[in-house]
């Protein structure tokens, strides 16, 4: 893990005024660097030394929850997590061979959305769905 990576996890985490933990740094840090959304057993296998199962699943719902982290949740129903932007204004694809989620930084998500009288929009998520390269490249070996 890089110290630059440490250093901004720990920045952002006191910037909620919350208690700067090693648990929670060190999985910003690995959201933070991180090049898709990882699931649980992804940031399990990032981090070093292995950490705490439910440790590692507390601090995904407490980053989440703080706004740090952005949570969508795949076909395979495993959530993944990425570095929330704020607000989290892209889209995503979503691998239907590998269910690896990938960030679309440069796809729109401006639309002109209508909803019924008194309903209120929190969120809007795009998900692009097909094969990943790697999953391509697979299939013609």
């Amino acid at each position: 893990m890089s110290q630059a990576a440490l250093a901004q996890a720990s920045e952002l985490i006191v910037k909620t005024r919350a208690r700067v933990t090693p648990a929670r740094v060190n999985i910003l840090a690995v959201l933070l660097t991180a090049q898709r959304p990882l699931s649980h057993q992804d940031v399990l296998a990032a981090l070093e030394p292995e950490a705490d199962r439910v440790t590692v699943y507390r601090v995904l719902d407490w980053l989440t929850d703080m706004g740090l982290a952005h949570k969508l949740s795949g076909d395979d129903r495993v959530w993944r997590f990425s570095v929330a932007s704020a607000p989290h204004q892209h889209a995503h694809f979503q691998c239907t061979s590998c269910g690896r989620f990938y960030c679309l930084e440069h796809v729109s998500t401006d639309l002109s959305l209508t909803v019924p009288a008194k309903f209120l929009v929190n969120a809007v998520e795009i998900t692009v769905k097909g094969v990943c390269a790697d999953c391509l490249n697979k299939g013609e070996e």
